[in-house]
Protein backbone atom coordinates (compact mmCIF):
# COMPACT_ATOMS: atom_id res chain seq x y z
CA UNK A 1 0.00 0.00 0.00
CA UNK A 2 2.44 2.78 0.44
CA UNK A 3 5.69 3.41 -1.23
CA UNK A 4 8.93 1.62 0.24
CA UNK A 5 11.70 5.05 0.50
CA UNK A 6 15.35 4.64 0.65
CA UNK A 7 18.38 6.75 -0.08
CA UNK A 8 18.62 5.29 -3.67
CA UNK A 9 15.41 6.01 -4.54
CA UNK A 10 15.62 9.66 -2.89
CA UNK A 11 18.72 10.40 -5.69
CA UNK A 12 16.72 8.90 -8.13
CA UNK A 13 13.93 11.14 -7.67
CA UNK A 14 15.58 14.45 -6.22
CA UNK A 15 11.59 15.93 -5.88
CA UNK A 16 11.00 13.59 -2.83
CA UNK A 17 14.58 15.04 -1.33
CA UNK A 18 12.76 18.52 -1.63
CA UNK A 19 9.42 17.23 -0.16
CA UNK A 20 11.41 15.58 2.37
CA UNK A 21 13.52 18.77 3.29
CA UNK A 22 10.22 20.85 2.93
CA UNK A 23 8.36 18.71 5.77
CA UNK A 24 11.18 18.68 8.10
CA UNK A 25 11.19 22.74 8.10
CA UNK A 26 7.47 22.69 8.54
CA UNK A 27 7.99 20.54 11.56
CA UNK A 28 10.78 22.12 13.06
CA UNK A 29 8.67 25.16 13.06
CA UNK A 30 5.38 23.57 13.96
CA UNK A 31 4.67 24.67 17.40
CA UNK A 32 3.32 21.17 18.12
CA UNK A 33 6.28 19.51 18.01
CA UNK A 34 8.34 22.61 19.80
CA UNK A 35 8.48 20.98 23.08
CA UNK A 36 11.76 20.20 24.92
CA UNK A 37 10.63 16.81 25.81
CA UNK A 38 10.60 15.87 22.20
CA UNK A 39 14.41 14.06 22.06
CA UNK A 40 16.07 13.81 18.79
CA UNK A 41 17.04 10.20 18.52
CA UNK A 42 17.66 10.04 14.58
CA UNK A 43 16.48 6.36 14.44
CA UNK A 44 12.71 6.96 16.29
CA UNK A 45 10.33 7.90 13.90
CA UNK A 46 7.16 6.37 16.79
CA UNK A 47 4.33 9.09 18.00
CA UNK A 48 4.08 9.96 21.47
CA UNK A 49 0.29 11.47 22.00
CA UNK A 50 -2.51 12.15 19.25
CA UNK A 51 -5.37 13.86 20.61
CA UNK A 52 -8.14 16.18 18.84
CA UNK A 53 -8.19 20.02 18.50
CA UNK A 54 -11.07 21.79 19.84
CA UNK A 55 -13.50 23.96 17.85
CA UNK A 56 -16.30 26.12 19.03
CA UNK A 57 -19.46 24.12 18.37
CA UNK A 58 -17.91 20.69 19.27
CA UNK A 59 -15.23 21.86 22.58
CA UNK A 60 -15.56 18.23 24.03
CA UNK A 61 -13.16 17.09 20.86
CA UNK A 62 -10.13 18.12 23.03
CA UNK A 63 -11.24 15.71 25.95
CA UNK A 64 -11.44 12.53 23.68
CA UNK A 65 -8.14 10.61 25.07
CA UNK A 66 -6.77 8.40 22.40
CA UNK A 67 -3.61 6.14 23.21
CA UNK A 68 -1.12 5.11 20.52
CA UNK A 69 -0.06 1.66 20.38
CA UNK A 70 3.35 1.08 18.99
CA UNK A 71 3.16 -2.63 17.48
CA UNK A 72 5.91 -3.90 15.13
CA UNK A 73 4.06 -4.10 12.32
CA UNK A 74 1.79 -0.89 12.30
CA UNK A 75 0.84 1.14 15.09
CA UNK A 76 -2.38 1.70 16.41
CA UNK A 77 -3.73 5.16 17.08
CA UNK A 78 -7.81 4.69 18.87
CA UNK A 79 -9.74 6.62 21.50
CA UNK A 80 -8.81 4.59 24.89
CA UNK A 81 -10.89 1.36 25.58
CA UNK A 82 -12.66 1.66 22.10
CA UNK A 83 -14.55 4.17 23.32
CA UNK A 84 -16.58 6.58 21.42
CA UNK A 85 -16.83 10.34 20.70
CA UNK A 86 -20.21 11.64 21.50
CA UNK A 87 -23.46 11.52 19.13
CA UNK A 88 -23.11 13.88 16.61
CA UNK A 89 -19.17 14.93 16.63
CA UNK A 90 -18.14 16.02 13.36
CA UNK A 91 -15.22 13.43 12.56
CA UNK A 92 -15.05 14.71 8.75
CA UNK A 93 -13.59 18.09 9.52
CA UNK A 94 -11.04 17.51 12.59
CA UNK A 95 -7.52 19.09 13.24
CA UNK A 96 -5.25 16.34 14.75
CA UNK A 97 -2.67 17.38 17.66
CA UNK A 98 0.43 14.61 17.31
CA UNK A 99 3.61 14.75 19.07
CA UNK A 100 6.36 12.68 18.53
CA UNK A 101 8.97 10.77 20.29
CA UNK A 102 12.10 11.94 18.78
CA UNK A 103 11.37 14.89 15.65
CA UNK A 104 11.09 13.47 12.78
CA UNK A 105 12.28 14.40 9.60
CA UNK A 106 8.47 14.26 8.13
CA UNK A 107 5.09 12.74 8.72
CA UNK A 108 2.58 12.25 5.75
CA UNK A 109 -1.23 11.72 5.83
CA UNK A 110 -3.25 9.03 3.83
CA UNK A 111 -6.53 9.87 3.66
CA UNK A 112 -8.74 7.70 0.69
CA UNK A 113 -6.79 8.16 -2.20
CA UNK A 114 -4.69 11.40 -1.01
CA UNK A 115 -1.59 11.87 0.75
CA UNK A 116 -0.37 15.33 2.34
CA UNK A 117 2.20 16.38 4.86
CA UNK A 118 1.48 16.78 8.67
CA UNK A 119 2.36 20.69 9.49
CA UNK A 120 0.06 20.40 12.86
CA UNK A 121 -2.81 23.02 11.36
CA UNK A 122 -4.15 20.18 8.80
CA UNK A 123 -8.29 19.41 8.47
CA UNK A 124 -8.52 15.59 7.92
CA UNK A 125 -11.60 13.26 7.53
CA UNK A 126 -11.86 10.65 10.11
CA UNK A 127 -14.38 9.14 7.93
CA UNK A 128 -12.65 7.79 4.84
CA UNK A 129 -11.47 4.61 6.64
CA UNK A 130 -8.82 3.65 6.56
CA UNK A 131 -6.41 6.67 7.49
CA UNK A 132 -2.57 6.09 8.09
CA UNK A 133 -0.09 8.65 9.56
CA UNK A 134 3.57 7.43 8.05
CA UNK A 135 6.29 8.90 10.29
CA UNK A 136 10.10 9.92 8.93
CA UNK A 137 12.69 9.07 11.39
CA UNK A 138 15.58 12.15 11.62
CA UNK A 139 17.84 9.78 9.48
CA UNK A 140 15.21 9.51 6.66
CA UNK A 141 15.76 6.03 6.31
CA UNK A 142 13.75 4.56 9.63
CA UNK A 143 9.69 5.08 9.37
CA UNK A 144 6.80 3.98 11.17
CA UNK A 145 3.36 4.40 10.14
CA UNK A 146 -0.13 4.32 12.54
CA UNK A 147 -4.03 3.16 11.49
CA UNK A 148 -5.62 6.31 12.93
CA UNK A 149 -9.37 5.28 14.44
CA UNK A 150 -12.10 7.47 15.80
CA UNK A 151 -15.68 6.14 16.12
CA UNK A 152 -18.94 8.67 17.10
CA UNK A 153 -21.88 7.46 18.52
CA UNK A 154 -24.56 6.74 15.89
CA UNK A 155 -27.31 6.30 18.24
CA UNK A 156 -28.33 9.70 20.37
CA UNK A 157 -27.71 9.14 24.07
CA UNK A 158 -30.27 11.08 25.29
CA UNK A 159 -33.13 9.05 23.10
CA UNK A 160 -35.19 6.74 25.20
CA UNK A 161 -35.81 3.11 23.44
CA UNK A 162 -39.77 1.91 23.99
CA UNK A 163 -40.79 -1.60 23.99
CA UNK A 164 -44.10 -2.43 24.39
CA UNK A 165 -44.12 -6.02 26.14
CA UNK A 166 -47.68 -7.08 26.75
CA UNK A 167 -50.86 -5.19 25.88
CA UNK A 168 -52.98 -6.69 28.21
CA UNK A 169 -52.02 -8.61 31.75
CA UNK A 170 -55.38 -9.56 32.32
CA UNK A 171 -58.87 -9.11 31.10
CA UNK A 172 -60.76 -7.63 31.53
CA UNK A 173 -58.32 -4.96 32.95
CA UNK A 174 -58.60 -3.61 36.86
CA UNK A 175 -56.87 -2.04 39.63
CA UNK A 176 -53.35 -3.45 39.24
CA UNK A 177 -50.07 -2.30 41.14
CA UNK A 178 -46.73 -3.43 40.21
CA UNK A 179 -43.91 -3.99 42.78
CA UNK A 180 -40.77 -5.53 42.13
CA UNK A 181 -39.39 -8.13 44.44
CA UNK A 182 -36.19 -10.99 44.06
CA UNK A 183 -36.19 -10.60 40.17
CA UNK A 184 -39.92 -10.96 39.40
CA UNK A 185 -42.79 -8.20 39.32
CA UNK A 186 -46.08 -9.00 41.61
CA UNK A 187 -49.11 -7.38 39.99
CA UNK A 188 -51.71 -6.84 42.41
CA UNK A 189 -55.00 -6.38 40.97
CA UNK A 190 -58.67 -5.65 42.56
CA UNK A 191 -61.82 -4.78 41.01
CA UNK A 192 -63.15 -3.92 43.93
CA UNK A 193 -64.54 -7.55 44.76
CA UNK A 194 -61.75 -9.49 45.71
CA UNK A 195 -57.90 -9.35 45.83
CA UNK A 196 -55.66 -11.37 43.14
CA UNK A 197 -52.28 -11.81 42.30
CA UNK A 198 -50.10 -12.51 38.87
CA UNK A 199 -46.59 -12.99 38.61
CA UNK A 200 -43.44 -12.27 35.42
CA UNK A 201 -39.72 -12.32 35.41
CA UNK A 202 -39.84 -10.37 32.20
CA UNK A 203 -42.59 -8.14 32.39
CA UNK A 204 -44.09 -10.21 28.94
CA UNK A 205 -45.30 -13.34 30.11
CA UNK A 206 -47.29 -13.43 33.07
CA UNK A 207 -48.92 -16.33 35.46
CA UNK A 208 -51.95 -17.56 36.15
CA UNK A 209 -54.07 -15.24 38.51
CA UNK A 210 -54.40 -16.63 41.81
CA UNK A 211 -56.19 -14.91 44.52
CA UNK A 212 -55.30 -13.36 47.86
CA UNK A 213 -56.08 -14.54 51.34
CA UNK A 214 -55.51 -12.28 54.34
CA UNK A 215 -55.59 -8.58 53.41
CA UNK A 216 -58.95 -6.73 54.17
CA UNK A 217 -61.59 -7.12 50.98
CA UNK A 218 -61.33 -3.28 50.32
CA UNK A 219 -57.73 -3.38 51.07
CA UNK A 220 -55.36 -0.07 49.01
CA UNK A 221 -53.67 -2.43 46.77
CA UNK A 222 -51.47 0.90 45.70
CA UNK A 223 -50.55 1.36 49.23
CA UNK A 224 -48.37 -1.90 49.36
CA UNK A 225 -45.01 -1.86 49.30
CA UNK A 226 -42.12 -4.23 49.78
CA UNK A 227 -39.84 -3.81 52.81
CA UNK A 228 -36.68 -2.91 51.96
CA UNK A 229 -34.67 -4.92 54.55
CA UNK A 230 -36.86 -8.46 54.63
CA UNK A 231 -38.29 -7.99 51.05
CA UNK A 232 -41.83 -8.66 52.52
CA UNK A 233 -44.77 -6.97 51.52
CA UNK A 234 -46.13 -4.76 53.67
CA UNK A 235 -49.64 -3.29 54.13
CA UNK A 236 -50.77 -0.98 57.04
CA UNK A 237 -54.46 0.34 57.79
CA UNK A 238 -56.87 0.32 60.45
CA UNK A 239 -54.76 -0.15 63.42
CA UNK A 240 -52.96 -3.49 61.67
CA UNK A 241 -50.07 -4.07 60.11
CA UNK A 242 -50.27 -7.14 57.44
CA UNK A 243 -47.35 -9.14 56.12
CA UNK A 244 -46.53 -11.53 53.21
CA UNK A 245 -43.37 -13.43 52.01
CA UNK A 246 -45.52 -14.49 48.76
CA UNK A 247 -47.84 -11.93 48.17
CA UNK A 248 -50.40 -14.57 48.18
CA UNK A 249 -50.97 -15.60 51.63
CA UNK A 250 -51.10 -12.32 54.59
CA UNK A 251 -50.94 -12.58 58.09
CA UNK A 252 -51.99 -9.80 60.44
CA UNK A 253 -51.19 -8.18 63.53
CA UNK A 254 -51.67 -5.46 66.13
CA UNK A 255 -49.56 -2.00 65.40
CA UNK A 256 -47.79 -1.09 68.19
CA UNK A 257 -48.41 2.90 67.79
CA UNK A 258 -47.49 4.83 70.76
CA UNK A 259 -50.55 7.05 70.51
CA UNK A 260 -53.92 5.72 71.62
CA UNK A 261 -56.56 5.63 70.16
CA UNK A 262 -55.18 5.99 66.52
CA UNK A 263 -56.35 5.30 62.94
CA UNK A 264 -54.01 4.37 59.89
CA UNK A 265 -55.21 6.76 57.29
CA UNK A 266 -52.97 5.64 54.39
CA UNK A 267 -49.05 3.69 53.74
CA UNK A 268 -46.77 5.91 51.82
CA UNK A 269 -43.53 4.18 50.90
CA UNK A 270 -40.92 1.90 52.08
CA UNK A 271 -37.73 3.81 53.13
CA UNK A 272 -34.73 2.83 54.85
CA UNK A 273 -35.79 -0.31 57.60
CA UNK A 274 -39.17 1.38 57.77
CA UNK A 275 -42.84 1.28 56.79
CA UNK A 276 -44.18 4.99 56.93
CA UNK A 277 -47.49 5.95 57.06
CA UNK A 278 -49.87 8.73 57.92
CA UNK A 279 -52.40 8.16 60.88
CA UNK A 280 -54.67 10.21 63.17
CA UNK A 281 -55.28 10.58 66.70
CA UNK A 282 -58.06 13.18 67.71
CA UNK A 283 -57.43 16.47 65.95
CA UNK A 284 -53.61 15.23 65.43
CA UNK A 285 -52.33 14.24 62.21
CA UNK A 286 -48.86 12.26 61.96
CA UNK A 287 -46.10 11.05 59.62
CA UNK A 288 -45.44 7.74 61.37
CA UNK A 289 -43.18 4.92 61.09
CA UNK A 290 -43.02 0.58 61.67
CA UNK A 291 -39.33 -0.60 61.86
CA UNK A 292 -39.09 -3.68 60.54
CA UNK A 293 -36.46 -4.62 62.81
CA UNK A 294 -37.28 -4.16 65.66
CA UNK A 295 -41.18 -4.20 64.96
CA UNK A 296 -41.47 -1.15 67.00
CA UNK A 297 -43.57 1.75 65.35
CA UNK A 298 -43.25 5.56 66.12
CA UNK A 299 -44.29 9.21 65.64
CA UNK A 300 -41.48 11.25 63.17
CA UNK A 301 -43.48 14.32 63.66
CA UNK A 302 -47.44 15.97 63.43
CA UNK A 303 -48.00 17.13 59.47
CA UNK A 304 -50.95 19.25 58.46
CA UNK A 305 -54.40 17.89 57.86
CA UNK A 306 -54.32 18.86 54.50
CA UNK A 307 -51.14 15.95 54.00
CA UNK A 308 -52.07 13.73 51.54
CA UNK A 309 -53.02 10.39 52.53
CA UNK A 310 -53.88 8.83 48.68
CA UNK A 311 -52.75 8.66 44.84
CA UNK A 312 -49.17 10.08 46.21
CA UNK A 313 -46.44 10.14 43.78
CA UNK A 314 -43.21 8.99 46.25
CA UNK A 315 -39.73 7.77 45.56
CA UNK A 316 -36.87 6.71 47.29
CA UNK A 317 -32.91 8.17 46.06
CA UNK A 318 -30.18 9.04 47.33
CA UNK A 319 -29.51 12.64 47.26
CA UNK A 320 -26.55 14.55 45.63
CA UNK A 321 -24.99 15.35 49.35
CA UNK A 322 -25.49 11.41 49.82
CA UNK A 323 -28.02 11.55 52.18
CA UNK A 324 -31.10 8.72 51.63
CA UNK A 325 -34.24 10.75 49.95
CA UNK A 326 -37.68 9.77 50.01
CA UNK A 327 -40.09 12.46 47.73
CA UNK A 328 -43.80 12.95 48.12
CA UNK A 329 -45.84 15.03 45.79
CA UNK A 330 -48.87 15.76 45.01
CA UNK A 331 -52.23 13.31 45.74
CA UNK A 332 -55.84 13.68 48.00
CA UNK A 333 -56.14 14.46 51.22
CA UNK A 334 -58.09 13.43 53.90
CA UNK A 335 -61.28 16.07 52.20
CA UNK A 336 -60.73 14.45 48.97
CA UNK A 337 -58.85 17.80 47.79
CA UNK A 338 -55.60 17.42 45.19
CA UNK A 339 -52.49 18.42 47.05
CA UNK A 340 -50.43 20.78 45.95
CA UNK A 341 -47.15 20.19 48.18
CA UNK A 342 -43.94 18.46 47.81
CA UNK A 343 -42.53 17.02 50.87
CA UNK A 344 -39.13 15.77 51.31
CA UNK A 345 -38.32 13.15 53.99
CA UNK A 346 -34.33 12.68 54.48
CA UNK A 347 -32.42 10.46 56.47
CA UNK A 348 -29.52 12.30 58.61
CA UNK A 349 -26.94 11.28 61.01
CA UNK A 350 -29.58 12.91 64.11
CA UNK A 351 -32.41 10.90 62.59
CA UNK A 352 -35.16 11.64 59.75
CA UNK A 353 -36.44 15.27 58.80
CA UNK A 354 -39.61 16.16 56.85
CA UNK A 355 -39.23 19.07 54.72
CA UNK A 356 -41.99 21.27 53.00
CA UNK A 357 -40.38 22.16 49.83
CA UNK A 358 -43.59 24.09 49.05
CA UNK A 359 -45.37 24.77 45.68
CA UNK A 360 -43.99 27.54 44.10
CA UNK A 361 -40.51 26.59 42.72
CA UNK A 362 -41.50 23.47 40.70
CA UNK A 363 -43.94 23.02 37.34
CA UNK A 364 -47.19 21.22 37.93
CA UNK A 365 -47.38 20.76 41.60
CA UNK A 366 -51.26 19.89 41.79
CA UNK A 367 -51.07 16.30 40.37
CA UNK A 368 -52.55 13.42 41.86
CA UNK A 369 -51.99 9.29 40.88
CA UNK A 370 -48.53 9.90 39.30
CA UNK A 371 -45.85 7.76 39.63
CA UNK A 372 -42.05 8.85 40.11
CA UNK A 373 -38.65 6.90 39.24
CA UNK A 374 -35.12 7.69 40.05
CA UNK A 375 -33.47 7.19 37.02
CA UNK A 376 -30.03 8.49 34.80
CA UNK A 377 -29.51 11.00 37.79
CA UNK A 378 -33.13 12.75 37.56
CA UNK A 379 -36.33 12.06 38.57
CA UNK A 380 -39.15 11.17 36.02
CA UNK A 381 -42.46 11.50 36.52
CA UNK A 382 -45.20 9.53 34.55
CA UNK A 383 -49.08 10.77 34.31
CA UNK A 384 -51.49 12.05 36.91
CA UNK A 385 -54.34 13.63 36.95
CA UNK A 386 -54.46 17.27 36.84
CA UNK A 387 -56.86 20.20 38.98
CA UNK A 388 -58.44 20.90 35.93
CA UNK A 389 -59.05 17.06 35.52
CA UNK A 390 -56.80 16.54 32.23
CA UNK A 391 -54.46 13.62 32.01
CA UNK A 392 -50.58 14.74 32.43
CA UNK A 393 -47.17 13.73 29.98
CA UNK A 394 -44.11 12.93 31.02
CA UNK A 395 -41.87 15.25 33.87
CA UNK A 396 -38.26 15.06 34.77
CA UNK A 397 -36.58 17.17 37.31
CA UNK A 398 -32.59 17.36 37.29
CA UNK A 399 -33.14 19.02 40.83
CA UNK A 400 -34.54 16.68 43.06
CA UNK A 401 -37.50 17.21 42.84
CA UNK A 402 -37.79 21.14 43.14
CA UNK A 403 -38.53 21.84 39.49
CA UNK A 404 -40.07 19.59 36.72
CA UNK A 405 -40.11 20.95 33.05
CA UNK A 406 -42.00 18.63 30.46
CA UNK A 407 -40.25 15.86 29.29
CA UNK A 408 -38.44 16.65 25.05
CA UNK A 409 -40.63 14.13 23.11
CA UNK A 410 -38.82 13.87 20.42
CA UNK A 411 -36.30 11.70 23.01
CA UNK A 412 -38.78 10.29 24.76
CA UNK A 413 -41.82 9.48 22.36
CA UNK A 414 -44.78 8.35 22.96
CA UNK A 415 -45.55 4.92 22.72
CA UNK A 416 -47.80 3.81 19.64
CA UNK A 417 -51.32 3.28 20.78
CA UNK A 418 -50.12 4.80 24.20
CA UNK A 419 -52.95 6.84 25.90
CA UNK A 420 -52.46 9.30 29.14
CA UNK A 421 -53.13 8.01 31.77
CA UNK A 422 -53.06 8.06 35.94
CA UNK A 423 -52.68 5.51 38.99
CA UNK A 424 -49.91 3.65 36.74
CA UNK A 425 -47.09 1.68 38.22
CA UNK A 426 -43.03 2.12 37.69
CA UNK A 427 -40.22 -0.22 38.43
CA UNK A 428 -36.71 0.66 38.15
CA UNK A 429 -34.69 -2.74 37.18
CA UNK A 430 -31.85 -3.45 34.77
CA UNK A 431 -31.10 0.06 33.76
CA UNK A 432 -34.15 0.24 32.32
CA UNK A 433 -38.08 1.80 33.65
CA UNK A 434 -40.98 -0.41 33.50
CA UNK A 435 -44.16 0.95 33.51
CA UNK A 436 -47.74 -1.00 34.05
CA UNK A 437 -51.41 -0.42 33.56
CA UNK A 438 -53.07 3.04 34.90
CA UNK A 439 -56.86 4.35 33.70
CA UNK A 440 -58.08 7.04 32.23
CA UNK A 441 -61.21 8.78 32.70
CA UNK A 442 -63.07 5.85 31.06
CA UNK A 443 -61.40 2.77 31.07
CA UNK A 444 -58.32 0.69 32.84
CA UNK A 445 -55.28 -0.48 31.47
CA UNK A 446 -53.11 -3.57 32.23
CA UNK A 447 -50.57 -3.29 29.31
CA UNK A 448 -46.45 -2.80 30.28
CA UNK A 449 -44.02 -1.08 28.59
CA UNK A 450 -40.26 -0.87 28.91
CA UNK A 451 -38.23 2.27 28.36
CA UNK A 452 -34.03 2.46 28.24
CA UNK A 453 -31.79 5.56 27.85
CA UNK A 454 -29.64 5.08 24.95
CA UNK A 455 -26.44 6.13 26.95
CA UNK A 456 -27.62 4.15 30.07
CA UNK A 457 -24.05 1.71 29.62
CA UNK A 458 -22.18 3.51 27.62
CA UNK A 459 -18.47 4.63 28.94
Amino acid sequence: MFLQFSKTYLMKRPYFFLLFLTCFLLLSCSKNDSSTSVTYDTTDATVKSFALAAQDSFPGLAAAVFTVDNRLDTGLIAPQDGDSLLYGTPLTQVVPRVTFNSRPSAAIYYVGDTSFVYTGYDTIDLTQTPVYLRVYAANREDEKYYRIEAYAHQTDPYMYHIDTLQMQVVNPACTMHVLHRNGQFYAFLTDGYALRLTRSTDGSVWDEVQTVTGLPQNAAVRQIVVDSISSDFCYIAGTSLYRSSDGLTWTESPLPFPVTPFVVDATLFAFSGRIWFIASAGEDTYLAYYDTQTEQAGVLQTVPSSFPISDVATVAFRSVSGSPTALVQGGFDREGRMSDNCWSLEKASNGFRLLDLGTSRYVQPTIAGAVLVSYADRLIRFGGLSADGSLAGVYESASEGLFFEAADTAHLPVPEGFTPRYRQSAVVRDDCIYLFGGQDHSRYYSDVYRIRLNSIGWK
